[in-house]
C-alpha cells in the first residue's frame, strides 16, 4: 500500500467496506502485516477498482476469496 490521503479510507476494504486490518494504514511496519504471511485470490486482487489499486488494502476475506456479508 502507498501513502493514501483519508485514513477513513484507508483502513476499509474496496471490495466490502469492512475494516482491511492493514499495518501501513495503522502506522506500522508493512513487515507486519497480516497481508505478508498469506496467498492472495487472483479474483480478489482483479475486483480492486482502479481508483483503489496501490492506495488502499484489502481486508483478509476478500483477500481468501471470501466476500464479507453485509
Amino acid at each position: 500500500m502507498t501513502e493514501h490521503t483519508d485514513s477513513n479510507e484507508a483502513t476499509q476494504c474496496p471490495l466490502c467496506g469492512k475494516p482491511n486490518e492493514c499495518a501501513v494504514a495503522a502506522g506500522r511496519d508493512a513487515g507486519s502485516c497480516w497481508c505478508m504471511t498469506v496467498t492472495m485470490s487472483p479474483s480478489a486482487l482483479a475486483s480492486i477498482p482502479a481508483e483503489a489499486q496501490g492506495k488502499v488494502c484489502i481486508c483478509a476475506r476478500c483477500a481468501a476469496g471470501v466476500r464479507a456479508a453485509d
